[in-house]
């Protein structure tokens, strides 16, 4: 009797314990989107209230009307911070260089990848694969210097199309080791059967393998977007104007060093900016799970 007692205590012990570990992650997990949230539909006055206000008494909509300059937006506001008028512009630039990088990587990393896992031997491949990774070890900032200048050279400094150079090569070697293993968990014979019907290597990868591999690809895709989305070296790098800059970039400049930003603007324009990634990985959660999965169960 007294040892059941004492087991079933164990087992609540454990329990509790359990949870609360789960719940201080949660917390710290969910804080600092949920301020953000707060910040950005709370007046100015309230943000630097003594408590803080964790519900906003006069909720506002100005910070989003000030950042997107819609009518009700804060002219003072808007004369005192020039990056306002460009965070347009930056955000259409992260969203140009994100896609095209994320159709760059597929692209050639699909072909590469599944070059990897049908034609050299186990061992060589082996020794490719951890070559493609132990050049992905080093960190970007070590690179960045080399990097700058061969892109200076080739006169693309400050360009969208430099970005998108310097995001694909960084970031196509992780490609090709998701899809490699992904396709080397693909059935083989559907490729012999279209072999026999006269369709060549490059019409099966084409017209079997790629079609059938969709949940590897959009996983790879939402990769490759979701780092360059979130990516600031580079950018600051390699930018110098508002013509090229990414988001991360423009956010950045935004803290004034002078005197104290509206922080419910920077929330506000940094909830918009995390926004993006979160969605698209909301709405393809399923095939990026299924690609992830699916390329790591073989091999």
């Amino acid at each position: 009797m007294n040892a059941a007692r004492a087991r079933r205590r164990s087992i609540l012990a454990k329990s509790v314990a359990l949870y609360l570990c789960f719940a201080v992650a949660l917390f710290y997990l969910l804080a600092p989107p949920a301020w953000m949230v707060v910040s950005s539909f709370s007046p100015d006055a309230e943000l630097y209230a003594r408590p803080p206000h964790w519900i906003p008494d006069r909720p506002t909509l100005r910070h989003y009307a000030t950042l997107l300059q819609l009518p009700g937006a804060d002219a003072v506001t808007i004369s005192r911070n020039p990056w306002l008028h460009t965070f347009a512009r930056s955000f259409f630039n992260s969203a140009v260089i994100a896609s095209a990088s994320a159709l760059l990587c597929v692209g050639f990393g699909s072909i590469t990848a599944y070059s990897l896992s049908r034609f050299p031997r186990p061992r060589t491949r082996r020794r490719l694969l951890l070559a493609l990774l132990a050049s992905r070890m080093v960190p970007v900032v070590s690179v960045i210097i080399p990097i700058y200048v061969s892109i200076q050279k080739a006169g693309l400094i400050d360009t969208l199309p430099g970005l998108i150079l310097v995001d694909s090569g960084l970031l196509i070697p992780f490609v090709i080791w998701i899809l490699e293993g992904y396709f080397r968990s693909f059935p083989t014979e559907l490729e012999e059967s279209a072999a026999l019907d006269g369709c060549s290597p490059l019409g099966i990868f084409g017209r079997i393998v790629l079609p059938l591999s969709r949940n590897g690809l959009f996983a790879a895709a939402t990769f490759v977007f979701i780092s360059v989305w979130s990516d600031f070296i580079v950018g600051l790098s390699l930018t110098s104007s508002p013509s090229a800059e990414p988001i991360s970039v423009a956010l950045a400049q935004a803290l004034n060093p002078i005197s104290e930003p509206s922080w419910g603007l920077l929330n506000s324009a940094g909830l918009l900016a995390a926004l993006v990634p979160a969605i698209l990985a909301f709405l393809l959660r399923g095939m990026v799970m299924r690609g992830m999965l699916s390329g790591a169960v073989k091999g």
